[in-house]
């Protein structure tokens, strides 16, 4: 019987000082990561990152920053709290063998963000949230080098992204403003590769939007827009698709195909872009764009149009094609 009450205070001890060090570590780690964050951002004028507190949970190792907010020149990108979801052995990774070591060995993590948003302060572009999950696949450390340093990815990486309640405000452009009750992104790029966004493959679905168009669009095109029985700052549709991926042997060249569906009619288009800077002055190269589905109502309008215009649309079976050229600013038919 004493032996036994031995053995099980002994266990008690054991198991007060594995939980103990747990606790010391999960403390600790969050030192090291508040002296690495100062030590990185004091060697640089150009970055600022500020945050109320960093959190580790001590067993589960997940990894909380609560009122982040990163300045790099007019970007700004901000989050009320980010949670960093890492497996405890990539924790151990990093706690024992040191930052590098640790993103060395890290291939895949899951980042949850409450509130975040981007603002470029210069163009007064924004994209803002209630929440996003972020899934990522490859090296970690791999893709930071590739990112800062501009060189060539060393693994495959991936992304999967989902949002809730998401603002996509663009002021100096068509586009303008889109609201999105849900939002879904996933992107590829292979190994070898230089640029995320134009070298990788994409694929991004919004549902139930709200689009409010640039003014010159909503007066140009107030009549049909409130013939149709909606307000011009705020056009439904239910959803809309991207794809993208690069031109083989054709530069900065992406194939685009995508699909916006309303309860009216259904908009597909496929074609190319040539990338420009701004992204506004970007070329359409064979671009074709369709409507299809028509609603009895959509198609009664278009009737009208024909009579009141004395014009012949181009419809089939099919639905209206039609192949534009120019800018995605500024977008021209061609026949």
């Amino acid at each position: 019987m004493t032996n036994k009450k031995y053995y099980l205070i002994g266990a008690l001890v054991f198991a007060a000082a594995i939980i103990g060090y747990h606790f010391l570590a999960a403390s600790q780690a969050e030192q090291e990561i508040n002296k690495a964050i100062q030590e990185q951002t004091g060697q640089s004028n150009t970055i600022s990152v500020q945050y109320s507190k960093i959190d580790i949970a001590p067993f589960s190792a997940d990894i909380t920053v609560s009122d982040l907010n990163i300045i790099f020149g007019n970007h700004i990108e901000r989050a009320r709290q980010l949670k960093l979801d890492l497996g405890y052995l990539d924790f151990l990774n990093i706690y024992f063998g040191g930052a590098e070591y640790g993103l060395h060995h890290l291939d895949n993590a899951i980042i949850t963000a409450e509130s975040p948003s981007y603002t470029n302060k210069e163009k007064r572009q924004e994209i803002k949230s209630d929440s996003l999950t972020i899934a990522y696949q490859g090296n970690a450390l791999d893709g930071i080098q590739s990112a800062v340093n501009g060189s060539s990815f060393g693994t495959n990486h991936s992304l999967e992204i989902q949002g809730s309640n998401i603002t996509f405000s663009v002021p100096q452009s068509l586009l303008s403003k889109v609201r999105a009750q849900k939002l879904n992104y996933s992107g590829v790029i292979s190994k070898t590769q230089t640029s995320f966004w134009k070298e990788g493959t994409h694929h991004i679905r919004l549902d139930s939007l709200l689009w409010t168009p640039a003014e010159s669009f909503q007066n140009k095109y107030s009549f049909f827009i409130k013939g149709f029985g909606y307000p011009t700052d705020a056009i439904p549709f239910q959803s809309a698709e991207l794809r993208s991926k690069p031109v083989p042997q054709a530069g900065d060249t992406l194939q685009i195909e995508s699909t916006v569906k309303s309860e009216l009619a259904l908009l597909t288009s496929r074609g190319n872009i040539i990338l420009k800077n701004p992204l506004q002055d970007s070329e359409l190269q064979n671009m074709k764009i369709s409507l299809s589905d028509f609603s009895e109502r959509f198609g009664n309008v278009l009737n009208n149009i024909e009579q009141l215009l004395s014009i012949s649309l181009p419809k089939s079976k099919e639905g209206i094609t039609i192949q534009l050229q120019g800018s995605i600013d500024n977008p021209k038919i061609t026949k």
